[in-house]
């Protein structure tokens, strides 16, 4: 796997940063200049890491989601509940997307290339994740499992949206737990590990 040049992981994570401090001041979706500016880059270095500043604040979403990816895994591999965990992470997903309901609100118009608006793709990938990290690759064929992710990304998608929008008539709490009631199987009913392998004699 080719070496990523630390040049451009510095300009990328630059623009999520003045992206992400941009909006907290303003409450409104800078323009590409204003951004570039912001984050001390030429307006062309920008184009050379994202399409568009909504794809942008899908980036930075997608950054705080993978830190709670990871402490998910962490946590299920210690041991806790897999279904308090679960919840847990839910809530703190939208959490994080009401405190930057302004960067949430521009990622939303954002159309993946694989079709899905806003955050969907990256809830997608963040399936993807899961799956493997869960070992649940072999529930299923892998097209039924491909089916089965877009449309979960697409129905989690929909219910942070009408949290954030207000159209959702419960709290915070309660959203988290009816979504994970909402989850394929093998979220809520991870497998679990096999035995260990016995040891072998000398």
């Amino acid at each position: 796997m080719p070496e990523v040049d630390p040049r451009f992981t510095r300009s990328r994570r630059a623009i999520a940063d003045a992206l992400a401090g941009l909006m907290e001041r303003t409450q409104s979706c800078p323009s590409v200049s204003a951004l570039a500016e912001a984050a001390g880059i030429h307006r062309a270095t920008f184009y050379n890491h994202f399409d568009s500043v909504e794809e942008a604040a899908v980036y930075v979403i997608a950054d705080e989601f993978r830190v709670l990816h990871d402490l998910n895994i962490s946590d299920r591999r210690r041991g806790a509940d897999p279904a308090t965990v679960a919840v847990a992470t839910l809530n703190a997903m939208l959490d994080a997307l009401r405190r930057r309901k302004s960067l949430f609100l521009v990622a939303s118009t954002w159309r993946s290339p694989s079709g899905l608006m806003g955050i969907g793709d990256l809830l997608l990938d963040r399936l993807r994740a899961l799956r493997h990290d869960l070992g649940a690759e072999g529930r299923q064929s892998g097209p039924h499992n491909a089916i089965e992710d877009v449309y979960a990304a697409s129905g989690v998608h929909g219910v942070f949206s009408a949290a954030i929008g207000g159209t959702a008539d419960c709290d915070q709490g309660e959203i988290a737990v009816r979504l994970y009631a909402l989850l394929p199987e093998w979220v809520r009913q991870p497998p679990q590990p096999g035995p260990a392998p016995p040891l072998e004699g000398p």
